[in-house]
């Protein structure tokens, strides 16, 4: 009989995450669109966390800012990669690409 703590979901329940692959000096992640790197630099960042803690608590518009610390230099290439054919950069799809990054980087989280 398999038990599970509240809140978790069994391990074959859990989402597949992103390829993710452990490089020198951080980790490359595979999405559907794109490839990008991400510095453990960035993740050993308190204005990021803030950022984050703001999220959680509604405020979207740290998503920006997010996206730019996570992605530094590739914040470009990965807002064209996620551009649509009408020419925007839609909320949504930026939003799963960086909750899927973060789950690939720490699946166990």
């Amino acid at each position: 009989m398999s038990t599970t703590k509240p809140g978790r979901a069994p391990e074959d329940h859990k989402k597949a995450t992103l390829p993710t692959k452990k490089v020198d000096g951080g980790y490359e992640v595979t999405g559907e669109k794109i490839t990008v790197f991400i510095e453990e630099d960035a993740l050993d960042d308190f204005e990021l966390l803030e950022d984050l803690a703001e999220l959680q608590n509604g405020k979207g518009s740290r998503l920006p800012s997010v996206a730019r610390r996570l992605f530094g230099d590739q914040h470009k290439n990965v807002m064209d990669a996620m551009r649509g054919e009408n020419g925007r950069v839609s909320v949504q799809p930026v939003t799963q690409f960086i909750n899927d990054v973060f789950a690939a980087i720490n699946p166990n989280s």
